[in-house]
């Protein structure tokens, strides 16, 4: 046998050994196979040595490509964010107002932030998703090349580099294909919205005497939209009010259920009149008085700026999108070609092409003026206007004639991967590979607005007879005049003058090698000394080019400017497992794991990461394990190097007479005067009366951030007690310099405030030398953030064979979060406490139980969310809806194989159709629940 087909057999060995039928199982559990006197090393998550027997140092959960459909599951990333260690990062439930991000699917462990998680894909880097970015989309991953997913949730910055603080998840892809295969599946929900369907056509064989394996796959897959309007509970809201109890000790705010229409705007366009009447226009262009339906909402604040459901103001309900709709196509092939016995090269191509389109309101206007001439005017309106002397009213409008605002997204993704790998000698292995990805965005804004055209088209007067714009210049360039006054009284004409769409192209590229060496060095009387070192070379390209009316900032609400943004890194790093002791008493084994890795990075400088481990076996049923790590994060080159974009603020100058006086030490006074500002020094009267220009940038003097975190942990596998095991780990994050956006108030505060004036704040705006008034800002982000979170994993499974029944299995896993606390600033006031709110409650847990009798598997699933509060900050006076109930959501899925070739899957999803809790935080499921509601999935896999 080749020494390529035995490392093949070992790891279907090992991976029997680790799964076993589970979903998700830790991967604590022992595989060898020996061949005549050869014993197989076989490579898993965490690590770069080939390891004989204990298939990982560190907490590894598995999830399989099969279980994975059974569930029901269109997208890698539906999986993962089940999972109670992770969070959901982007996702088309979370990124529909973010015009460049939506339709994103990527994944977020322990909640630190999706560019802390590192995607690799069989065991190498793939190209970011997002222009800017480092997070992998998950969309490119189709699920039907699947064979398994590792995730490990702890720093492994030494093994694999930046963007591995939280965790690394590996997926690797199927490679036993033999014939073609069929997959065909579909999501229906109980309320129409939010459909899901996908195909895949895998092929996969061996040729050229075996010596060249192929699998290629083909996977298109749609998720239709999901609207407000879709689901009951989210078209009869629960948001909140100011508390017309105004008494002593009440509330401040109350919930508030149902539909609350903004009272002073709409479709048709409403004015407030100078005999305090507001009015609006029917639709036949008539004036009318405004009608308020149920009427004003009571109370104090902002309440009387909304009324009840029957009101003809605007209504945010009845636009956007709770889940973006989402159509893409997946190819991959990948190939193996074995040279000879110990040597093989091997190709992955990618090519992925989806589209999303996010969606809001259509344009809008709240400074509207509309003049006495307007020759649009109907004569009433006219008459009105006369009689309280009014030259113009203000015309509150949603401009609904240019159709909703839409962000379509088109993101074409490339990646080529060659490489070589095989064996040195018997004790030594070798792997190199080369690739280059390319990702392509074409983002396209529809529903747009000249603004200049709309000023010009609205202003209309009559000019012998004939209604014209006002502006000369505007007439001779073609402006046709628009009639605002009433829902559809504008023409076409004049629609097709002031519509317009722009867009923005974009493309990410990534180029990489690296070249692993493993093997065992010399022998100790408890085994091998087995070590990898590894080489690698990673250069990122990325570059926007935003049409001109973005540049000029010319249409409705938008503007960007072009970037263009690069850095490389040379990495080289070692690891090593160390045998200590082996089968003496209390030491089953006892192993040591050491890793290296140094980085230089072309803008964040060199830096290094580090891991110490130890694994000790006491008995043959239990092992214990530890680690202690250091990880880091470079900076992408969004953060880097996005354009400066023009801003404008109000914010507040510590240093003038009355705040200098109110900083929390002597730090601010200080370093006021130290900046050459004098003792009783004020603004200009001038600057307190406007908003300041600025800027939004990226900040090219970046560093890396720093994460020291450890693992302590055991797996028990009791030799009497068959099919059972259970895994705990503790867990712990302190991560420091991490990069925060900081807004230039808080800029402007923590200049003065910190010890001295160097520090990362102060370089964020500039005064003017002679008035002293800050003149210029740059709102970017800053190494100035921290996060400290503790926590534990438990992972418990227990198969039950029996002769008559069938064979049962029991599997848990649960997150139980200690604490979670971060600071974007590094100032003691700014300490934010999570843990125990509803993004962070204390508990999350899967628990599934399964049952398998001849062709036939059944499985319940649930998946726990524990009581949470909207904010630890609450107190009675604040509102009386901080309490968030705890949330589960059951699954019951099955799947029956009629025979080798043939099998179905089915299921019901949510089968108690359990709502997100009904507060105004989270009742819109805020990314964290469930919003499908009860859904009904059929899928089939044919084999040729």
């Amino acid at each position: 046998m080749t020494s390529i087909s035995r490392l093949s057999k070992a790891v279907k060995v090992a991976l029997l050994a680790t799964t076993s039928a589970a979903l998700m199982t830790s991967a604590g559990a022992y595989a060898e196979e020996q061949e005549g006197d050869g014993i197989e090393r076989i490579e898993v998550t965490g690590s770069k040595i080939k390891r004989i027997g204990e298939l990982s140092p560190t907490p590894v959960t598995v999830i399989t490509g099969a279980d994975m459909m059974d569930m029901g599951i269109t997208n890698v990333a539906d999986i993962l964010n089940k999972l109670p260690s992770s969070t959901v990062g982007i996702s088309p439930e979370t990124s529909n107002n973010t015009i460049f991000a939506n339709g994103l699917n990527q994944t977020n462990l322990r909640g630190l932030g999706t560019d802390r998680t590192l995607v690799l894909v069989n065991g190498r880097r793939f190209v970011a998703g997002s222009n800017g970015d480092s997070a992998v989309d998950l969309n490119t991953i189709p699920t039907a090349m699947v064979s398994r997913i590792e995730v490990i949730t702890g720093g492994a910055s030494a093994v694999y580099g930046s963007d591995a603080i939280a965790g690394v998840i590996n997926i690797i892809t199927r490679t036993d294909v033999q014939g073609v295969e069929l997959d065909a599946s579909y999501i229906q929900p109980e309320q129409s919205g939010g459909e899901e369907s996908q195909f895949s056509l895998t092929a996969g064989g061996n040729f050229l005497d075996d010596k060249l394996s192929t699998v290629f796959n083909f996977t298109y897959a749609e998720q239709q939209e999901l609207r407000n309007t879709d689901r009951d509970f989210l078209d009869n809201p629960v948001t909140s009010i100011y508390n017309p109890d105004t008494s002593e000790g009440a509330p401040a705010r109350i919930p508030y259920e149902g539909r609350k229409p903004l009272s002073w705007i709409n479709e048709a366009g409403t004015f407030f009149a100078g005999d305090g009447g507001q009015y609006t226009f029917g639709s036949d262009g008539a004036m009318r008085e405004f009608d308020y339906g149920e009427g004003l909402i009571p109370g104090p604040g902002t309440n009387g700026n909304y009324c009840g459901p029957s009101c003809e103001g605007y209504d945010p309900v009845d636009y956007g999108l709770v889940r973006t709709p989402l159509e893409r196509m997946v190819f991959t092939l990948n190939t193996d070609f074995e040279i000879n016995d110990n040597h093989k090269v091997f190709t992955e191509i990618t090519y992925v092409d989806y589209t999303s389109n996010g969606e809001s309101t259509p344009v809008f206007h709240t400074w509207n003026p509309i003049m006495a001439d307007n020759a649009f005017l109907p004569q009433e309106t006219q008459d009105l206007m006369a009689d309280t002397d009014m030259e113009y009213f203000n015309l509150y409008r949603i401009d609904g004639e240019f159709g909703n605002r839409t962000y379509n997204q088109d993101r074409e993704t490339m990646r080529f991967l060659v490489g070589l790998e095989g064996s040195i000698s018997d004790d030594w292995d070798y792997s190199f590979h080369a690739q280059r990805g390319q990702l392509k965005e074409t983002t396209l804004w529809k529903g747009q607005i000249w603004d200049e055209r709309y000023e010009q088209a609205k202003d209309a007067i009559l000019v012998d007879g004939e209604i014209v714009c006002r502006d000369t210049d505007a007439r001779a360039a073609g402006c046709v005049p628009m009639n605002l006054l009433g829902v559809n009284q504008a023409s076409q004409e004049s629609i097709d003058w002031v519509g317009t769409s722009a867009g923005q192209t974009a493309k990410t590229t990534q180029t990489s090698a690296g070249l692993v060496v493993s093997g065992a060095l010399f022998d100790l009387p408890a085994g091998y000394v087995s070590a990898a070192f590894s080489a690698d070379y990673r250069k990122e390209e990325s570059e926007t080019n935003p049409d001109q009316a973005l540049i000029d900032g010319t249409i409705f609400g938008n503007s960007a400017n072009p970037m263009k943004g690069e850095y490389d890194v040379t990495e080289f790093a070692a690891e090593f497992n160390v045998p200590l002791l082996s089968d003496m008493f209390l030491a089953h084994d006892l192993a040591l794991d050491l890793a290296y890795r140094w980085m230089d990075y072309s803008t964040a400088g060199q830096d290094d990461a580090w891991k110490v481990g130890l694994n000790w076996a006491p008995i043959e049923d239990l092992r214990l394990r530890a680690t202690r790590s250091k990880s880091v994060r470079a900076p992408n080159i969004g953060e880097l190097f996005s354009p400066a974009g023009q801003t404008f603020e109000s914010f507040t100058d510590v240093c003038d007479k009355i705040n200098v006086e109110l900083g929390p030490n002597d730090n601010r006074k200080k370093n006021c005067q130290a900046s050459g500002l004098p003792e009783g020094w004020n603004p200009s009267d001038s600057w307190y009366l406007s908003n300041h220009p600025g800027s939004n940038a990226g900040n090219p003097d970046l560093k890396a951030e720093t994460s020291n975190d450890y693992t302590v942990g055991a797996v028990y596998t009791p030799s009497y007690l068959d099919g059972f095991s259970i895994t705990v780990d503790y867990w712990a994050f302190e991560i420091s310099d991490a990069i925060q956006y900081i807004g230039v108030d808080t800029a402007v505060r923590y200049c003065y405030d910190s010890e001295s004036l160097d520090n990362v704040y102060c370089d964020r705006f500039t005064r003017d030398p002679v008035s002293g008034d800050i003149v210029d800002f740059v709102q970017s982000p800053v190494n100035s953030a921290s996060f400290d979170v503790k926590g534990l994993d438990i992972e418990g499974q227990y198969d039950i064979p029996t002769d008559s029944f069938g064979d049962f299995r029991v599997h848990v896993i649960a997150t139980y979060l200690e604490q979670w606390q971060t600071n974007p600033t590094g100032f003691a006031e700014d300490l934010q406490v999570d843990v125990g709110e509803y993004t962070d409650p204390r508990w999350k847990a899967m628990f599934s139980l399964g049952w398998k009798y001849d062709a036939l598997s059944l499985e319940a699933r649930s998946n726990y969310r524990h009581s949470a509060v909207a904010s630890n900050d609450w107190k009675p006076e604040n509102n009386n809806y901080n309490d968030i109930p705890s949330h589960t959501v059951w699954d019951f899925t099955g799947s029956y194989a009629f025979n080798d070739d043939l099998s179905l899957r089915f299921g019901v999803l949510n089968a108690f159709d359990i709502e997100p809790p009904r507060n105004p935080y989270v009742y819109d499921g805020a990314g964290y629940y469930d919003t499908t509601g009860r859904a009904f999935f059929l899928g089939a896999n044919y084999k040729l």
